[in-house]
């Protein structure tokens, strides 16, 4: 079969590409002199691998022991990792000392690309090219553990860092969301670790993780943990004087609301968005059971949708209720259908009753200055985005639990995965940008990432072959794995 054109590129001295089975292949081959025949004779090896229009690819059996001394290191995460981190690196490695800077990175890349816990962290630093960026001696969990207790040590040089990178953004402040979440642990050391009851109706030994998470950055900005048998509402005053923030916004859920909860929210002096279940007795929806009700309603837009709202007050509150007409809509198909499907629980005269409260949302708040309805509306709406983080930080990290038997490596713990939050996020952001979020999730690009190695072929270091599906997905988001990082 005749070679096409795009092949030659893959010829190589002493190697020889053969057509088979509806595949090209790459030999390896030697010649040597034959004195009976007194000419030359060309002797074929062993396999090296499949070639294709979109890439070499090594024989797993064979081919990379025949090219020599070769080694390989996982590469595509790690360059992965540090693109999306650089505007970071220089800050953090000026944080600690070296070899603690250092180790704290290689941590929250372990977290990040492995969750790998850490007696894992050794070996799959040595598997992994930044063991060639980073040449450490004597890497071992001991002295992991030993880097994160520094970290750990030193909560003040961790919250200015966190402070300055917020200070940093001349939006961050505009409107960031704080909340906390439980992660269980059953250590009998750690002295922090206590019963406490949480959304999940678990009364396991726990500690309480609180993040604050900033809008206009799309990522999260803060982190802190306090004693799983305290009240978040109780440590979040704390946190915001900690960070220096002045418009930190807790954001409720539809079951929070009580007079209690939002006097312990004045208590503590925090500002607040809360919403209201639709059969609160607080809510006024006789206006919009007027006839011509719009005439005495303001709206917005918000993505492509017309939000009408109106404020008044109740028990003291400032409530804002606001009416998504296409939500409504919705809303009423759905019952209606249910009224065929589920007539013992749905009926046409409950609907008559509920019909001004179809496509409803109304919240109450302490803002006061430059935060108007819209505002309001659209941050709540971004309370998703906490939510999200959590679910990421439990998910994607496997940190829902803990096994942690010291106080201080647990803080530099806690850093690693913050710092493997925000790549996470930055990563996240990128797959948005280019409208990609819908076919690729973060761990889906991770794993596109992980098919990426660093060969050594004759001392020389270079990025293995990848498809062009790879090459065209990583270029779309902004990372070049042509280019080996050094």
């Amino acid at each position: 079969m005749k070679k096409p054109d795009w092949i030659k590129k893959y010829k190589e001295p002493k190697t020889e590409i053969k057509w088979s089975n509806g595949h090209f292949y790459k030999y390896r081959v030697e010649y040597k002199y034959n004195k009976e025949k007194k000419r030359t004779d060309k002797i074929t090896r062993k396999i090296l691998g499949k070639v294709t229009e979109e890439g070499f690819f090594p024989s797993e059996k064979t081919g990379l022991k025949e090219v020599g001394a070769i080694d390989i290191k996982q590469y595509g995460a790690f360059k992965m990792f540090f693109d999306l981190l650089e505007e970071d690196i220089e800050s953090l490695l000026a944080l600690f000392d070296e070899k603690t800077s250092k180790l704290l990175l290689i941590s929250a890349f372990m977290r990040w690309a492995h969750q790998a816990p850490i007696k894992r962290m050794p070996e799959l630093y040595q598997q992994n090219y930044i063991s060639e960026i980073w040449p450490l001696e004597q890497i071992s969990a001991q002295s992991i553990s030993a880097a994160l207790k520094k970290v750990g040590g030193q909560r003040a040089k961790v919250v200015e860092w966190m402070r300055q990178k917020v200070e940093f953004s001349s939006s961050a402040q505009e409107f960031v969301m704080i909340d906390g979440t439980h992660i269980s642990s059953a250590s009998e050391q750690l002295n922090i670790n206590c019963k406490g009851y949480n959304s999940s109706q678990s009364y396991d030994p726990q500690v309480n993780l609180i993040y604050i998470y900033s809008i206009s950055m799309k990522q999260p900005v803060y982190y802190r943990m306090v004693n799983g048998n305290i009240i978040d509402l109780k440590s979040m005053k704390n946190c915001i004087d900690e960070i220096g923030l002045d418009k930190v916004c807790f954001v409720a859920d539809k079951g929070f609301y009580s007079r209690e909860n939002i006097e312990l929210l004045q208590g503590h002096e925090l500002q607040y968005i809360v919403p209201l279940k639709r059969n609160n007795g607080m809510i006024d929806f006789s206006l919009l059971a007027e006839e011509g009700f719009k005439h005495k309603l303001q709206y917005f837009i918000y993505y492509q949708r017309v939000i009408w709202y109106c404020q008044y007050e109740s028990d003291g509150q400032t409530i804002t209720t606001y009416l998504d007409e296409q939500l409504k809509v919705q809303e009423e198909r759905d019952y209606l259908s249910r009224i065929v499907t589920h007539p013992e629980s749905y009926t046409l005269d409950k609907f008559r009753t509920k019909i001004n409260k179809f496509g409803t949302l109304s919240l109450i708040s302490n803002f006061t200055e430059k935060t108007d309805a819209g505002q309001l509306y659209e941050v709540y709406k971004q309370r998703n985005e906490i939510e999200v983080l959590f679910a990421a930080y439990k998910g994607f990290l496997e940190a829902d639990r803990t096994y942690m038997q010291d106080r201080l490596v647990m803080e530099g713990w806690l850093m690693a995965n913050f710092i493997a939050m925000k790549v996470y996020y930055r990563l996240l952001q990128k797959l948005k940008n280019q409208d990609l979020v819908k076919k690729y999730s973060p761990m889906d690009l991770l794993e596109y990432a992980k098919g990426v190695s660093a060969l050594k072929i004759k001392n020389e270091w270079r990025v293995s072959e990848t498809t062009k599906k790879t090459q065209q997905l990583f270029a779309e988001i902004g990372i070049d794995y042509l280019k080996l990082k050094s």
